[in-house]
């Protein structure tokens, strides 16, 4: 005959002791945990545990890291778990050659900058000041002869590094720009914009009309495919392309189109 294990009863009100006492542990416990969790945030914010020492600056030229790395430098000695990284980031996205910018911690004592650049679109110019531009209209440093982007005139003047284009003609000059397709056939020499009305001259002098500042996708799109289905000899002779109706785009030996705005 198999015996049984014998079961004690345990009454209620013992059972409901035992759990208060475990209870109680557990809270004191817990207790001691969150005191100790405390005082170790509390030595890794206010104390040089963690203080930033080093800052590994990736992305851009050479001339925007070392200018990241000297806005960053003011946060030297600070502890990475206190770092204000908003802060950090809008002092850093005031350079007028970062866009933006991202953060990664590598305790102890460092932290990695990654910078994504401003990209120049076009050299805008005021009078004798040349300005490279990037696609949001921000200036982001002064253009050398050197420069090979399209020119944009402005009849805005004072610009300096990180103002913004504020002339409405050149913003939709800047705006043709932007859409242009990645596989556009022909380097844009200018682009001006009048009465709202946005003209490209390409680098072989001829004028590509877009019209009205709408569309401009489209009729940039419509614009590269006549391009690619000429020949170079047929580029060279052509002294317009007025897509200003996408559907009826129109081009000519001279300079008098068809199709107006």
């Amino acid at each position: 005959m198999v015996s049984r294990p014998h079961l004690a009863l345990v009454p209620a009100n013992g059972l409901g002791e035992r759990l208060r006492g475990y209870l109680a542990r557990a809270f004191v416990v817990a207790g001691i945990v969150l005191v100790f969790a405390g005082v170790a945030y509390a030595a890794a914010r206010f104390t040089s545990i963690f203080a930033l020492e080093e800052f590994e600056v990736t992305g851009g030229p050479p001339g925007t890291r070392e200018a990241v790395r000297s806005v960053a430098g003011a946060f030297e000695g600070t502890s990475l778990v206190a770092l204000d990284q908003d802060e950090l980031r809008a002092r850093l996205e005031e350079l007028p050659s970062v866009e933006s910018v991202r953060f990664d911690r590598a305790f102890p004592h460092t932290l990695r900058i990654v910078i994504v650049p401003e990209e120049g679109l076009a050299v805008v110019k005021d009078g004798s000041a040349a300005w490279l531009v990037s696609e949001s209209g921000r200036v982001i440093r002064s253009a050398d002869p050197e420069t090979k982007r399209p020119v944009v005139w402005t009849a805005q003047t004072g610009l300096e590094p990180g103002a913004i284009v504020q002339d409405e003609n050149a913003l939709l000059a800047l705006e043709s720009l932007r859409r242009l397709p990645t596989n556009f056939p022909e380097r844009i020499e200018t682009a001006r914009a009048a009465a709202g009305a946005v003209t490209l001259v390409l680098a072989n002098g001829t004028e590509l009309r877009l019209g009205k500042a709408v569309s401009l996708a489209l009729k940039l799109a419509v614009a590269a495919r006549v391009l690619q289905r000429m020949s170079a000899s047929e580029r060279a002779g052509l002294g317009y392309l007025d897509v200003s109706v996408p559907e009826r785009a129109v081009g000519g030996s001279t300079f008098n189109s068809q199709l107006e705005g």
